[in-house]
């Protein structure tokens, strides 16, 4: 099983639905279960910043297999700050895994909203679609 590029277009847009519908400006990023970058969206307005944080959340989730929101806490671990240097995971709320069935198959990294509770739930609503 794989993401494929007509569930990572589905993915993007459903951010970007959600997110107009909260008025935000953000970017959303898809990757592939090894992290790796297979969809990226920067809605006008959006900060600079959110590029590398989207990337680094999806990344997160995808190594973990969990949703961030879950892991955020363990933050300051070393084997979480090693990934944080080495890899640029970012552990923070907004990355959540992707399945299809038991497998991880990807994962979504959303970053622009005011705090981490918006970015996981245009996260979430863009996985309700696929």
């Amino acid at each position: 099983m794989s993401l494929t590029t007509q569930q990572t277009k589905q993915i993007m847009d459903a951010a970007e639905a959600k997110a107009q519908e909260m008025g935000l400006a953000i970017a959303v990023c898809v990757v592939d279960h090894n992290g790796l970058m297979k969809g990226f969206l920067k809605m006008d307005g959006a900060w600079f910043t959110t590029n590398d944080i989207a990337l680094g959340k999806a990344k997160a989730a995808a190594g973990t297999k969990r949703s961030n929101g879950d892991t955020a806490d363990r933050a300051g671990r070393p084997v979480f700050q090693y990934q944080l240097v080495h890899m640029g995971a970012v552990f923070a709320q907004g990355g959540e895994p992707i399945f299809e069935g038991d497998a991880c198959v990807g994962a979504v990294g959303v970053s622009g909203a005011p705090g981490g509770p918006q970015d996981e739930e245009i996260a979430r609503a863009a996985l309700a679609g696929i």
